[in-house]
């Protein structure tokens, strides 16, 4: 066997990203529709997607391990983000007095993890890189955002979150995107 044969099926599970990309969504579009309901309709929707988001990144670091560099931190991101959702559902009057901060340094771990699996497709020569890197620029900035201003009216932080999490999940369905690209590219070429 060839080591493009071998590389064929490298990359699995790559539709997760789509499914995490999916929960963004709908979570953002979920927070602008239901703004009355405010912060405890926020965080509870926020742990369940966090929880939702962390189960899809173990299963797509373990599916993916042999070839994935730095899988361990994908994996590692999974567990943290399985954790802290099991844990913000379980108190949700914490959660209600932290979900600025929550919401915040959740997706500016996030952008941090975008903007590195973009530099990684950069490195692979994959085209549409350098809109993941500025997608994840996007979002470290509506994170900060989210942190520095918790006192902000209830609007701002739901329409800054909301948008957060639109643009969290625009930019996880175009990795997935990418990552079957590869995968197609990978297979054609055997």
């Amino acid at each position: 066997m060839s080591i493009v044969s071998n590389a064929v099926g490298t990359i699995k599970n790559w539709w997760w990203f789509v499914i995490k990309g999916i929960l963004f969504l709908a979570a953002g579009v979920a927070i602008f529709m239901r703004p009355a309901e405010g912060y405890v309709g926020l965080s509870i929707l926020f742990s369940i997607v966090m929880l939702g988001v962390g189960i899809t990144q173990v299963s797509f670091a373990t599916g993916n391990k042999g070839w994935l560099p730095g899988w361990g931190w994908t994996l590692a991101s999974g567990i943290i983000d399985i954790v802290i959702g099991i844990y913000l559902l379980a108190f949700p009057v914490v959660t209600m007095a932290t979900l600025p901060f929550f919401v915040g340094f959740w997706l500016m771990f996030r952008s941090f993890y975008i903007m590195g699996a973009s530099i990684d497709l950069d490195n692979y020569n994959v085209p549409g890189w350098g809109w993941l890197l500025a997608g994840g620029i996007l979002l470290l900035i509506l994170s900060v955002f989210v942190i520095y201003y918790p006192a902000a009216a209830v609007v701002g932080i739901i329409a800054c979150s909301g948008s957060a999490f639109i643009v969290a999940g625009i930019l996880s369905i175009a990795l997935a995107f990418r990552l079957r690209d590869i995968k197609q590219t990978v297979r054609n070429l055997a």
